[in-house]
């Protein structure tokens, strides 16, 4: 009996070519991320778009090199970035900022999940988890404990960075009223599209710790162009980590909107804090 030592069976040319179809498949896999996260943040944090728009185009053409299967999910993905970054993504709330604002973004999370159903025929790569759900002790108590994080951490952001004057804020029931809204429905959106859209994209194809790190550097990227900016990205990264790692365990779309929306609570009344003080005077680290 002959034995090929390892290297010699890899000279083989059979062999050789499935080893060079491996190493282009995994550039193609990470290359092409990399390149979404680099233009992500080139796109939205630096609003550098014309370099965020090139970068994006050689992910695109490095998807050419991964997997089919890979490829066809993650297009995508590129795609609803390409529309993000065509969109006005700021604070403000006069009615047609609303719709030139929220029009993309509801397509960002629209078109994904039609194309998996009912182009792709893929209907379980982006589920809506609306389980009926009785939260436990731990999940309300960790709901508190996001409660109180926010009651302490995000005047403090407001009045150190001068973030609060990324939002514009009028004492009248309409405009609190829109404001209230606004603030809420960006933070069940976050939620629709970097965890269920693209979370559930990625872990299909990537250890979950990865598919939940591309999440969160584009959730933070995001995040950062809307009005969060200074230090908060230290905040949000860990914040869009650990919503990610709270999905997969309980699987339930609503207790991870619940947690935002909590946070949301606090960030929507600390910004009335923040422009008149006087007027709700109920945080401790904003002064």
């Amino acid at each position: 009996m002959i034995f090929l030592r390892p290297q010699n069976l890899l000279m083989r040319p059979e062999y050789s070519s499935i080893v060079t179809s491996m190493m282009r498949e995994m550039i193609g896999k990470y290359g092409s991320l990399l390149l979404l996260l680099a233009a992500a943040v080139l796109i939205m944090p630096l609003e550098q778009k014309a370099e965020g728009y090139a970068v994006l185009l050689a992910g695109v053409a490095c998807l050419a090199l991964a997997e089919r299967y890979f490829a066809k999910h993650v297009v995508v993905l590129f795609g609803m970035l390409a529309v993000l970054g065509s969109t006005p993504i700021d604070t403000s709330i006069d009615l047609e900022h609303i719709l030139r604002m929220g029009v993309p973004l509801g397509l960002a999370i629209a078109v994904p999940y039609l194309v998996f159903r009912y182009i792709y025929n893929e209907p379980h790569v982006i589920q809506y988890h609306f389980a009926k759900h009785t939260f436990t002790r731990g999940q309300v108590g960790y709901i508190l404990l996001a409660l109180v994080a926010s009651y302490l951490i995000l005047p403090f952001w407001m009045q150190n960075t001068g973030g609060y004057m990324n939002w514009a804020v009028l004492l009248d029931p309409w405009h609190l009223f829109v404001l209230f809204l606004g603030t809420n429905g960006l933070g069940i959106w976050d939620e629709l599209f970097f965890i269920v859209t693209v979370l559930g994209v990625l872990r299909h194809h990537l250890p979950f710790w990865q598919a939940n790190i591309v999440q969160a550097v584009l959730f933070t990227s995001f995040l950062y162009e809307l009005g969060f900016t200074g230090w908060a990205p230290f905040l949000i990264f860990p914040f869009a980590l650990s919503q990610g790692l709270v999905f997969k365990y309980t699987k339930n779309l609503v207790y991870i909107i619940a947690i935002h929306l909590t946070i949301d609570l606090v960030l929507y009344l600390a910004l009335i804090n923040a422009h008149f003080p006087e007027t709700l005077p109920l945080f401790i680290t904003g002064a």
